[in-house]
């Protein structure tokens, strides 16, 4: 498969997903390789904040909130933060954002603050750095020719204690042109392996038949830990 012919998406795409419902792509659940290595995100420390590029409504984010953290997340469809905060039953407020870069909406406690906006307008103006990112369907669902961009924004957002969980997809990408994208493990160390010390995780078996419906016969999930070096 050419590299024109994977599915070119946009802040748009994503957000004619969530007006058409056709997000498969969000889990009713917390995610099963974070519940098994949170302690690696976490690493001891308390009240940290946690970044989630790409959010959508996931139920990872009231996860690390429910930990003492503080999330903040970023995501181009409103319909998906409205709901997360609405269907965890979380108050919330909304206000704009300055020169119409989108808007935020806050928890009542002030630890969940969710951005809607693009992902590359996002900056460290906005929020500070950050001590954590979980990172399950953001690279995954970034665009081939947009992903030394992505990492150089992310790395841009991080504190230098910054513990960077990254989730990937790794299947037979002529058979299926995304999103989500395939990042294999040569790519993956390709991207980061410059700036960051990594360390894989996991390695997860996770065809289900919505993939075969894809044309997929298999699927693996594979879970990085970076570090930014010295």
């Amino acid at each position: 498969m050419a590299e024109n012919q994977f599915t070119e998406v946009s802040p748009e795409y994503w957000q004619k997903r969530w007006e058409e419902r056709k997000i498969g792509f969000h889990r009713s659940h917390v995610d099963s390789l974070l519940e098994k290595h949170l302690d690696k995100l976490v690493d001891g420390r308390q009240n940290i904040k946690v970044f989630f590029p790409l959010c959508g409504k996931t139920l990872d984010m009231k996860c690390l909130w429910e930990h003492g953290h503080t999330v903040v997340g970023v995501e181009a469809a409103r319909p998906a933060l409205e709901e997360f905060f609405e269907e965890q039953s979380i108050k919330y407020t909304a206000s704009d954002l300055p020169d119409g870069l989108g808007s935020l909406l806050t928890s009542e406690d002030g630890r969940i603050k969710l951005y809607c906006c693009d992902l590359f307008k996002f900056n460290s103006d906005l929020e500070g750095s950050m001590n954590a990112v979980w990172d399950r369907g953001s690279l995954v669902a970034i665009n081939r020719e947009d992903r030394q961009r992505y990492v150089k924004l992310i790395t841009s957002l991080l504190a230098p204690d910054c513990r960077y969980l990254v989730e990937t997809l790794e299947f037979d990408e002529t058979k299926f042109p995304g999103p989500p994208f395939c990042v294999s493990e040569q790519q993956f160390y390709d991207l980061f392996g410059e700036k960051f010390n990594i360390m894989k995780l996991d390695r997860k078996d996770s065809l289900e038949e919505k993939h075969r419906s894809w044309g997929l016969d298999s699927l693996y999930e594979n879970l990085y830990l970076t570090t930014l070096k010295n």
